[in-house]
């Protein structure tokens, strides 16, 4: 197989690698600021593949961006990090742009990818892939392929709904795993304890971080080790959903809340033993980290390109 160029996009940078077959690392790699809130990300994006470009055949180009999108017809539908890319069809004018096939996904679903194909999930077949950060989002691989479904927006695990009179989403629904389980929502949920009277050494301020919640439950605070205990509640409710519906046999979390440990994982563990439909779906089954960390993106995105491309050898 000729080589394969991966870009992986986000708000805060763009990245472009170009890879070989059976080589884990890239012939070359370029990081740009992708400066999402501002005009001309294509054009950022464009000079970013255009440095990395080899002299060699390349086969296809395949491309991680934030969702939701269309991976069918090659759309990005919108996302809050690109605000500019509303219905956008970034395939096709990477495609004429490039000269060669463009493969997309949304940047959780290929971080799964990554992790089955290059990381913690190699030699499973039906993989679960969380990410819990900033959002709370998922890959999900079934009998060696990834779920995209009907519209190409399967796996959108975060926005779960486990209880519709919970806490309001990003998204604009209320209850939604992500409500309970994400960084910010964590933060939020400290800073409503606190404007109720709650005692903590930490204080009630807009810009609360995940990351300081759980530098104060490391230090022992109590209000913070409780917020951290009622997102591993939620989350094992969300979890024994998701084993009800996939019965996986590896679970992969990735993302920065799922740094903290136990403070998150012994309460999610005792809630997954608590709401799971019967005991069969734990036996066996693995839960893990995550082992890509950044490069899950741009992992996925290269594996994406390369599966695409040799299916279309095969088949022809």
């Amino acid at each position: 197989m000729s080589l394969v160029v991966a870009v992986d996009i986000g708000g805060t940078q763009i990245r472009a690698a170009v890879y070989e077959p059976n080589n884990p690392s890239p012939l070359n790699l370029k990081r740009v600021r992708s400066f999402a809130l501002q005009p001309g990300v294509f054009d950022r994006l464009v000079k970013a593949i255009e440095s990395v470009w080899p002299a060699e055949p390349v086969a296809a180009i395949g491309f991680s961006s934030p969702g939701p999108l269309d991976p069918y017809k090659g759309i990005i539908l919108a996302t809050p990090n690109i605000p500019e890319w509303t219905n956008f069809p970034v395939r096709a004018m990477l495609s004429e742009r490039f000269g060669v096939p463009v493969h997309i996904d949304n940047d959780a679903n290929l971080a799964g990818l990554a992790e089955w194909k290059y990381g913690a999930a190699r030699g499973h077949h039906d993989v679960l892939y969380l990410t819990i950060s900033t959002g709370v989002g998922g890959g999900v691989i079934i009998d060696d392929r990834l779920l995209q479904g009907y519209h190409g927006l399967a796996a959108e695990l975060g926005h779960m709904t486990i209880d519709p009179s919970g806490p309001l989403c990003g998204c604009g629904h209320h209850g939604h795993v992500e409500s309970f389980c994400s960084g910010p929502s964590i933060a939020r949920h400290v800073n409503e304890q606190l404007a109720a009277g709650a005692e903590s050494t930490l204080h009630a301020d807009p810009n609360l971080s995940g990351q300081q919640v759980a530098d104060a439950a490391l230090q022992g605070d109590a209000l913070a080790r409780a917020a951290f205990a009622q997102a591993g509640e939620y989350l094992g409710i969300g979890v024994a959903n998701y084993l009800a519906i996939l019965d996986p046999s590896i679970i992969v979390f990735g993302g920065g809340v799922s740094q903290v440990g136990d403070l998150l994982f012994k309460p999610f563990e005792a809630s997954l033993k608590k709401h799971i439909l019967h005991p069969r779906y734990l036996e066996g089954l693995v839960i893990t980290r995550a082992a890509l960390r950044d490069d899950a993106g741009l992992l996925g995105a290269r594996a994406l390109a390369e599966l695409k491309t040799d299916s279309v050898k095969i088949t022809s």
